[in-house]
């Protein structure tokens, strides 16, 4: 079954984090995220908006942004696993 981000957020986001171990973003292929668990998927996604998120912009995660945002980068990875996360990020959330 393929999995679709945008519907994972909203539980991810709610559980905390179960993960015991560092993540290298520069290491984490589209197939390897979408492989990951919830948890790691939601983690994976709100680091994404941070870091995606110009310097000055008011400290607000919006949800439409976010959604919109994981809908992308789930279709991206879909058809590229073999890309970094990043690649695709930067790819479908670059900075505005």
């Amino acid at each position: 079954m393929k999995l679709r981000l945008a519907s994972v957020l909203v539980a991810a986001l709610v559980a905390p984090p179960a993960m015991a171990q560092d993540l290298d973003f520069s290491k984490i292929t589209c197939g390897q995220f979408l492989s990951s668990p919830k948890d790691q998927v939601g983690t994976i996604l709100v680091w994404l908006e941070g870091f995606y998120t110009a310097k000055n912009a008011p400290p607000i995660m919006y949800q439409d942004k976010t959604v919109k945002d994981a809908k992308a980068l789930d279709d991206y990875c879909n058809a590229h696993q073999e890309d970094g996360i990043i690649k695709a990020a930067d790819t479908v959330m670059p900075v505005k």
